[in-house]
């Protein structure tokens, strides 16, 4: 048997309302919850438990402003809250008072022409101000608000509560603008700064809507911009980071991501693309951990699911699509180059590069493979079929070679490790978003088959121009090989040229920046993503990107999700704020996984490229 208390309401033989409204007054409410304990109104100020609260009240405004121009108030580092009030007024009753300005604006003016006297200037400012607004809410280009501006300073003394309330006058007066607090209404003032939205203070300003516009702090002024990616939310004054990557402002489009597993780097790498895919921009991952599949399938992108069993193959003797001019002659020696870095990850030991001699042998090898095919330096011969690894390798046996190339490439074309990268290529990559799923591939073939996708995706933006991005997750795997480290920092210098964005992710940040390969990427990247550190690196990360003790201290204990981003001189902390839908896209929780829709699961997408 279960019962339920409820307060009492007066009804026929029950309790009466006297005693339901006792009942009532002791039962705890949401303002016994919120409500401070005690508070003190004074002349300028007010004192609830404990803390200073003053209220400024914006009576001057600026002639002249642009976009945003409260951020300089926001980004100033006070503790504040900036409470904005907005009131729609009927255009019709302002249009008639404008008129009656105007009309005794004109009296005065005739008045001062009979007299020969010169007219004052602000009252013909005042009248070509009033006609302006007039003519725009005639025509509908304008509406009338009437508005209202407060700010709440807070300080642990009279003394520090006069010092900001003189650096926010200060900061105002250098604006054309001006404060004052609102003395013997301070209790009015507070209720007017608290999320219920009512002003109580009524100290009004009328307002057309271009000039409440730029009132609008959703903005910030460190890292802004009027197109571009939504990052985030600046977590000091709530702003929203929004950069363009592809913006002339920056050098280039590449970004590293540093951070420590759990940090949330993968959830901002996700929502990031789908953002980036709004703007048109294409986007290719190389996915080792297989979470990106339901996000490709949500935008209708493709899956290539690489692994030994895979019918899915990529030649990296394939020639890059045809070029025109210089180029196109150049092209044979640029895919020979990008082949020795290749096979350098699959013939070197670990930790060492070929040799000289070794080098020797596989260039001449690789230009007799493509002789054999009919291919020479002639761009009319490269739209003919390329060689494959196998075709290297029997060049090897037949030419004999001393060092032992062709035992050690033997196992990528006939042993354990020879489907992927033996056969022709499969499929070809369609858009808008295209994820390359090499979580089924053993830990030898992963390096490899991120070089060869990235080199594949390099070489398309060569000879198509248009805005890609790139992300390399997990970059550490690649950066341990001295091949692999070399080629990564190539591409992050030609990326530029050729319209391309690389996004470097990796949790192993020590050997990242402890090779010229690794400092190579990140002094290319013009955006820099740090992400909850772990104490053992932190040191290595504030010296590199010369951060503050306040700075190595956020990054210590941010919360999963928050980070400190860099660009364009500025080090703003922000936190990733995501839409429902793309919360359920782009979570690696496994608890939200295991709630996915049926047919969805986390490590793939049922439309994914299964077949050549």
């Amino acid at each position: 048997m279960r019962s339920r208390l409820r307060a009492p309401g007066p009804r026929a033989g029950g309790p009466d309302g006297a005693s339901a409204l006792r009942f009532g007054a002791g039962e705890r409410t949401t303002a016994d919850l919120v409500a401070p304990s005690a508070i003190e109104e004074r002349r300028d100020h007010l004192l609830i438990d404990g803390e200073l609260s003053r209220v400024l009240s914006l009576d001057d405004y600026p002639r002249h402003v642009g976009p945003d121009w409260l951020g300089r108030i926001i980004d100033s580092g006070e503790p504040l809250d900036l409470s904005l009030h907005l009131e729609p007024l009927d255009s019709g009753a302002a249009i008639s008072a404008l008129s009656q300005r105007l009309v005794a604006l004109q009296s005065s003016r005739l008045l001062d022409a009979r007299g020969g006297r010169i007219a004052p200037a602000g009252r013909e400012v005042a009248y070509e101000d009033a006609a302006r607004l007039r003519d725009a809410l005639e025509r509908g280009d304008e509406r009338v608000f009437s508005g209202g501006l407060y700010l709440r300073l807070r300080g642990s003394s009279p003394g520090e509560l006069d010092a900001a309330s003189g650096r926010i006058r200060g900061t105002l007066s250098g604006m054309m603008a001006g404060a004052r607090p609102a003395l013997y209404e301070m209790w009015p003032a507070l209720l007017s700064c608290l999320p219920a939205g009512q002003d109580h203070l009524g100290h009004r300003r009328n307002l057309d809507t271009s000039s409440a516009a730029t009132m609008i702090p959703f903005s910030s002024s460190q890292l802004a911009v009027e197109r571009g990616l939504l990052y985030g939310e600046n977590v000091h004054n709530s702003s929203l980071v929004i950069l363009d990557p592809f913006s002339p402002e920056h050098e280039n489009a590449n970004k590293v991501v540093f951070a420590k597993s759990g940090a949330g780097k993968s959830f901002a790498c996700k929502v990031e693309a789908l953002r980036a895919l709004l703007l048109g921009i294409e986007y290719y991952v190389i996915d080792p951990e297989g979470e990106y599949g339901r996000l490709a399938e949500a935008v209708g992108g493709q899956m290539v699911r690489l692994s030994g069993s895979s019918p899915y193959r990529i030649n990296p003797f394939d020639l890059p699509p045809g070029r025109a001019g210089g180029d196109a002659r150049g092209a044979l020696a640029s895919r020979v180059l990008a082949l020795h870095g290749l096979l350098g990850l699959m013939l070197a030991e670990p930790g060492q590069p070929l040799g000289r001699a070794e080098q020797g042998v596989l260039d001449q090898a690789l230009y007799e493979c493509y002789r054999r095919a009919g291919i020479t330096r002639d761009p009319a011969t490269h739209g003919r079929p390329a060689p494959l690894l196998r075709d290297l390798l029997q060049v090897l046996r037949e030419r004999a070679e001393p060092h032992g190339l062709a035992a050690r490439l033997s196992r990528y074309v006939e042993g354990s490790l020879g489907r992927l990268f033996s056969e022709p290529t499969g499929a070809g990559l369609r858009g808008p978003l295209v994820v390359f799923d090499v979580a089924g591939l053993e830990e030898e073939l992963r390096p490899l088959a991120t070089y060869l996708i990235a080199d594949c995706i390099g070489e398309s933006a060569g000879a198509d121009p248009r805005p890609r991005m790139l992300l390399v997750d997990e970059a550490w795997s690649l950066m341990r090989r001295p091949e692999g480290a070399r080629f990564l920092s190539e591409l992050a210098r030609r990326a530029r040229k050729r319209w391309l964005g690389l996004t470097t992710v990796t949790q192993e940040v020590g050997d990242f920046l402890h090779s010229p390969e690794g400092r190579t990427v990140l002094a290319q990247s013009s955006l820099q993503l740090l992400m909850r550190q772990d104490a053992s690196t932190i040191g290595v990360v504030e010296e590199a990107f010369g951060l503050s003790a306040g700075e190595r201290a956020f990054l210590l204990a941010a919360r999963r999700g928050e980070g400190l981003l860099l660009a364009r001189g500025n080090h703003v902390a922000l936190r990733i704020e995501a839409s429902s839908y793309e919360y359920e896209l782009c979570t690696t929780d496994p608890a939200d996984l295991a709630s996915a829709p049926p047919g969805v699961e986390a490590g793939g997408a049922p439309g994914e490229e299964e077949h050549p």
